[in-house]
């Protein structure tokens, strides 16, 4: 028979974090710090509003852009939160979670043998969307607190380069752009007339006092800034399976051409779902945040006193500690530890060529499953 795709055969292996939950199948002991998702309950509104669409029949195709009612919405939601007007009708369009509306992203945006550039370590996805499309990724180490680079950035970019690509709050670092480096980033992207691509999954797990910048609210960015966001994190509903992109309007043309041909719409009823969770005031995430906030400082005081170097994450849920003083990689640690005390934890290499002795712990777990996770890892590290 033919060959199949080289793509999917030979540069996209197997994810390692599946890998790592195939070693965990069969086992009750595991506890697992490898979830990238929240812990806590879809809030009512939104299972409801879900229902009463399905109760009414709403199971048809959705618009290809989505309802009307939710463009709207996350229009005000825009403007408000994220400080940018939006034209609802032309600047918006749903995807099936936030990773299609990367796909959506990458397709519209780019041509074979372009490049783009991120700080790595970063978001698994980005690199293999780069593979699909024919786009060259191009890594910038962070800085040792996470920070981003820009000097060795600026080297970087070439003729060939079309976009940079930012992740803030980020997944695994934990880091969140300050708005100083926001300014130098703008900078940077007018100075070589460059697209930005802002994922802003996490907008609304940042600590301490910081707030979340969307740098399409910057003057003269909107044009070139690519938006993406997605209901699954503030709602934990990671499987409504809806995301939404916020671009200028030839930017979301494309998007619609290649999500007609593709995936033809979204979940029609859980748009409804959607909606009923924008309509919701803010203030039932309050607590919630508050744990998440005591969960990131848990985690940060028992990994140093276990021993590890690690920074202290001022956004999302994940922290990333390194394991080169306990002379393994970030791998033979996951391996390791999974096998002889049954915590699942993603290695650091997973997340790009820079991050080979780190692990991305996620405390988007019950506190007393986290305190019962860092029991085992002190025990483990204790062996060794």
């Amino acid at each position: 028979m033919k060959e199949l795709s080289h793509i999917l055969a030979n540069k996209t292996p197997k994810s390692k974090i599946r890998q790592l939950f195939d070693l965990a199948s069969g086992r009750s002991d595991i506890i697992s710090l490898g979830i990238g998702q929240p812990d806590f309950r879809t809030p009512e509104p939104i299972i409801q509003g879900n229902i009463r669409a399905l109760e009414k029949n709403i199971t048809q195709y959705a618009p290809t852009r989505g309802i009307p009612e939710l463009l709207q919405l996350i229009g005000d939601k825009f403007s408000k939160k994220n400080n940018t007007q939006v034209d609802w009708k032309h600047n918006i369009i749903l995807s099936n979670g936030g990773s299609q509306a990367l796909t959506l992203t990458f397709a519209s945006l780019f041509n074979p043998g372009d490049e783009i550039i991120l700080f790595s370590p970063n978001f698994i996805s980005y690199f293999y969307l780069g593979s699909f499309f024919g786009v060259n990724v191009k890594e910038v180490r962070r800085k040792k607190d996470f920070s981003p680079d820009f000097e060795s950035l600026k080297k970087m970019i070439n003729e060939k380069t079309k976009a940079i690509l930012i992740n803030s709050p980020n997944n695994p670092t934990g880091y969140v752009f300050t708005p100083n480096e926001i300014r130098e980033l703008i900078e940077i992207v007018l100075e070589f007339d460059l697209y930005l691509i802002s994922d802003e999954v996490y907008e609304n797990y940042v600590y301490d006092g910081i707030e979340h910048i969307s740098p399409a609210s910057f003057k003269g960015l909107f044009e070139r800034t690519i938006t993406i966001n997605a209901m699954s994190k503030l709602y934990s509903a990671t499987g409504f399976r809806l995301g939404y992109v916020v671009a200028n309007n030839k930017i979301i043309d494309l998007m619609e051409k290649y999500h007609q041909y593709t995936i033809a719409g979204t979940n029609h009823a859980a748009q409804y779902g959607f909606k009923e969770a924008l309509k919701m005031n803010n203030n039932f995430f309050n607590d919630i945040f508050q744990s998440f906030t005591e969960r990131r400082d848990y985690s940060f005081k028992r990994l140093k006193e276990i021993g590890f170097e690690v920074v202290k994450p001022k956004g999302a849920f994940y922290i990333m500690p390194s394991v080169e003083e306990f002379n393994l990689t970030g791998q033979e640690f996951s391996e390791k530890i999974i096998k002889e005390k049954g915590v699942a934890i993603v290695p650091g290499d997973v997340f790009g060529k820079f991050s080979n002795n780190s692990l991305r712990i996620s405390y988007a777990i019950d506190i007393k499953l986290l305190e019962e996770a860092m029991a085992r890892i002190e025990d483990f590290v204790k062996m060794l």
